[in-house]
C-alpha cells in the first residue's frame, strides 16, 4: 500500500531522515505533537497521512494511542494502526497484531480483508522471526480460515519480508513450503526464497538451489516455471551456482 504525505509532511521527513540530520529537538516535538493530535481526532485520511513520519519518529508515545486504535470500531482506523505499527518497527507490537488477526478471523464487512493484509504486513514488516510460530499453523490449517488460500499468499509474503532480515526460521520455513501439496504455495515460496538473497546472492545455501533446480521438472508447469524464475533471479544478481544451474552449465 502506498501513502501519500503532504508536501509540508514530506519536507519534515526528508529533513529527519537524512544522515548526520541536525533537527533540533524542538522541531522533532513539534511532529510528534502533530501526529499525536492527529491520532487523537482519528480523522482517517490524515491518519494514513502520518504513516511515513511515525516511522521516522518511532516516538514511545505514539504506541498506545496505536494499541486503542487497533481495536477501534472503525475497521479503516485498525488498519492504519497495524500499517503505523509495521512502520514503526516495534517488537512490543507484535502480540497486539496477533491478536488482532484472531479478531480479524471473525469480522465481517466492508474493510476486513484490507484490515488482515494490514495486521500480516505489519507482522513482516516488524521482521520478528518469532513471528513464523505463528503464522505456520495458520498455513497448515485450511478450514478454520475464513479465506485461507488469500490469508496463506500474504502469510508467505510476510514470512519472503522477514527472510530477507536475515530470519533463519523464516527461510526455513519457505523451504518447506516448497514441499507443500499445493502448486501455488510451492510457487510462491520459490520465488520469496530468491528475493530474500537478493542482497546476499552468493551466501544462498546448496540445500535451497538444489530444490529450486529440482523443482524446474515439477509436473506442475506454475511451479516449474517459479523454480526456473527463482534461479534467473539469483542469477541476474550474482549468484554463480544459480546461474551455472540456469543455464545448465552445472547438474547436480
Amino acid at each position: 500500500m502506498v501513502f501519500v504525505c503532504s508536501a509540508r509532511g514530506k519536507a519534515k521527513v526528508a529533513n529527519l531522515d537524512k544522515p548526520g540530520s541536525k533537527a533540533s529537538p524542538r522541531f522533532s516535538e513539534e511532529m510528534i505533537q502533530d501526529c499525536l493530535l492527529i491520532m487523537q481526532s482519528g480523522e482517517v485520511d490524515e491518519l494514513f497521512e502520518i504513516i511515513p513520519r511515525l516511522g521516522v519518529l518511532r516516538d514511545l508515545r505514539f504506541q498506545n494511542p496505536l494499541k486503542s486504535l487497533l481495536q477501534d470500531k472503525d475497521t479503516k482506523k485498525r488498519e492504519f494502526a497495524a500499517y503505523a505499527m509495521g512502520a514503526m518497527g516495534n517488537r512490543e507490537f507484535l502480540e497486539p497484531l496477533r491478536q488482532a488477526f484472531g479478531d480479524a478471523c471473525s469480522m465481517k464487512g466492508f474493510g476486513v480483508e484490507e484490515f488482515q493484509i494490514a495486521v500480516i504486513e505489519a507482522i513482516g514488516a516488524i521482521g520478528d522471526d518469532a513471528a513464523v510460530e505463528f503464522f505456520l499453523p495458520i498455513l497448515k490449517d485450511v478450514d478454520s480460515v475464513r479465506d485461507a488460500r488469500k490469508i496463506r499468499k500474504w502469510i508467505v509474503e510476510s514470512l519472503g519480508a522477514i527472510a530477507q532480515q536475515g530470519g533463519s526460521r523464516s527461510l526455513e520455513a519457505l523451504f518447506e513450503l516448497t514441499a507443500h501439496h499445493e502448486a501455488e504455495l510451492r510457487a510462491q515460496a520459490l520465488s520469496e526464497l530468491s528475493v530474500a538473497f537478493w542482497h546476499r546472492p552468493n551466501e544462498v545455501d546448496e540445500s535451497i538451489l538444489e530444490r529450486m533446480h529440482e523443482l524446474t521438472h515439477d509436473s506442475d508447469a506454475v511451479v516449474a516455471e517459479a523454480a526456473l524464475g527463482a534461479l534467473q533471479s539469483l542469477a541476474d544478481v550474482g549468484c554463480r551456482r544459480a546461474e551455472r544451474l540456469f543455464s545448465g552449465e552445472d547438474t547436480l
